[in-house]
């Protein structure tokens, strides 16, 4: 194996390794190296619980212990070898078939992330009727409709793809409505798009004249992005699948984008380099193409997004901070004691967090001395607010802490706080969703009516990134431009001024400037 070499500043470093080729399982590697790659779909093969006596022949099982072999030497597949039935282990076979059946061989663990949904239609040429029939897929193949001298296009195979056609006279469809058999067209769209989008090239194809199969190599520049169309959201590549050689005979590997450290790898059996996008650029060799949906991270924004994270203390707030920015930038343990002592902030990219201590140990004047500090930190003041509490039994005193701290805000801010309930795995235990967990608590039901219903779950404990969830959530609250004011209860600046249209009340931005004089 070779170890790619890594730049001293390089923090995310991460060490890869290959699996042995047992023969001509090559295929096999590739698959099962883009299936490691993919993040979402490793958490849940390692998440799996068995309760199978015959882990031999329990592919999930087998998938795990590779998995976490993997993760720390190169390893050998015969485990998932003898899952799939595969015996003669020195015969070459083809990728994508493999990659089909491992993933329909798992079921719904799987299908969660690459499973989506197209409908086929026919449409009677008499009547006019048209019968659609809803399909899942795990892959979509795209028929190569250029010489091997040309370039292809996949958006151009996407389009052909959905094209609709007029089926030959021997396979009309018999209409309902009309009582015979008519002209039918038929096409096909897709419905729901998959997590993971799986695009396989129509390579092979049946030579009539010489009988035998022939492998067109076009070349293509991959595209890196699929952009947002009609129903189908935007994609990022993050994996393809090379086929060298002829039909008869070739070799696989894997071209992977890690989603650790954004760096390209090549997986070649047991040896594994580092790489860049430019082998995907004029080549005759990708086979197959496994796009991400793109998610939200701090980098997805425009605007500036300024969060201010309140509720009671030890109720996740640090926690949630990190998630929203992806990283450890807030400390924070479990434990009785309070970890926040005061405001702190951090931003990534476009997105500012600030962290406040248990603001409601504090008397009115230093309440008022914090919120100007979250204010000049997150300057010109937050635009959105997470009131943050555990999922547990909600108090007369929570319900009384949310609403002491809603007073001081003005109508507009009041529209601009959603509830995050951390502890998720408490819903497990007690066996109920969150919608059946706030009907059963009728103060709470008041706090999030108060919220306009806006609320979010997240499990803190389960390991899962939930960065992209929250901030896709948080992007669609309201208007990014604008910060919130926090009027001061019983101040005579704040009720007596007539001249006030910023986000900073006119007192406070008058400290501000007085104390960056003094500073």
């Amino acid at each position: 194996m070779t170890t790619p070499e890594k730049s001293s500043n390089d923090r995310n470093a991460v060490q890869y390794y290959g699996l042995t080729n047992q023969g001509a399982t090559c295929y096999l590697n590739a698959v099962l190296q883009c299936l490691f790659m993919t993040e979402e779909f490793r958490e849940e093969v390692l998440r799996y619980r068995s309760e199978d006596s015959l882990e031999k022949e329990n592919i999930l099982v087998q998938l795990q212990r590779l998995f976490r072999k993997l993760s720390k030497t190169v390893t050998t597949t015969e485990g998932v070898t003898r899952s799939l039935g595969i015996r003669n282990v020195f015969e070459q076979q083809d990728a994508v078939e493999y990659y089909r059946k491992i993933l329909k061989t798992m079921g719904p663990l799987a299908f969660k992330v690459f499973e989506g949904k197209m409908i086929n239609i026919t449409k009677c040429g008499k009547c006019g009727k048209e019968m659609p029939e809803t399909n899942t897929f795990i892959s979509i193949l795209l028929s190569i409709n250029v010489e091997n001298n040309k370039m292809y296009d996949v958006e151009t195979g996407l389009k052909t793809f959905e094209e609709h056609s007029i089926l030959d006279e021997d396979d009309w469809v018999y209409c309902d409505e009309c009582d015979c058999k008519t002209k039918t067209e038929t096409w096909t769209k897709i419905d729901e798009y998959p997590n993971v989008l799986t695009l396989h090239l129509k390579r092979f194809d049946f030579d009539y004249m010489q009988m035998r199969y022939e492998k067109n190599e076009c070349r293509l520049d991959v595209p890196l992005t699929l952009p947002k169309k009609d129903n189908r959201p935007s994609y990022e590549l993050y994996a393809v699948i090379n086929h060298k050689g002829r039909y008869s005979g070739g070799h696989y590997e894997a071209i992977i984008k890690s989603y650790e450290n954004g760096v390209w790898y090549c997986f070649d059996d047991s040896r594994v380099t580092e790489t860049s996008e430019t082998p995907l650029k004029n080549s005759s060799l990708p086979y197959m193409l496994l796009y991400r949906k793109k998610v939200f991270s701090p980098g997805s924004f425009s605007r500036p997004l300024r969060i201010l994270l309140t509720g009671p203390s030890r109720s996740g707030k640090s926690t949630v901070g990190n998630i929203i920015l992806g990283g450890d930038y807030f400390p924070c343990r479990s434990g009785s004691e309070t970890v926040t002592k005061e405001c702190m902030v951090k931003t990534v990219e476009k997105v500012t967090v600030v962290d406040t201590p248990n603001l409601f140990c504090l008397n009115k004047l230093s309440w008022a001395e914090e919120i100007e500090k979250c204010v000049k930190l997150s300057d010109p003041g937050p635009n959105v607010i997470l009131w943050i509490i555990p999922i547990s039994k909600f108090t007369e005193h929570q319900q009384g802490l949310f609403h002491t701290f809603r007073k001081q805000l003005d109508s507009g801010a009041r529209s601009r706080i959603t509830i995050i309930f951390t502890n998720g795995r408490e819903l497990t235990k007690l066996g109920q969703t969150i919608d059946e967990f706030i009907s059963k608590h009728r103060k709470l039901r008041q706090v999030v009516r108060c919220c306009q219903g806006r609320y979010h779950v997240i499990d803190n404990s389960d390991g899962h990134s939930y960065t992209s969830e929250l901030l896709k959530k948080l992007s669609k609250m309201m208007p990014l431009e604008e910060a919130i004011a926090f009027p001061h209860k019983n101040c005579k600046i704040c009720t007596k001024s007539k001249k006030f249209r910023g986000p900073v009340h006119l007192h406070i931005k008058k400290l501000l400037k007085n104390r960056i004089k003094r500073e």
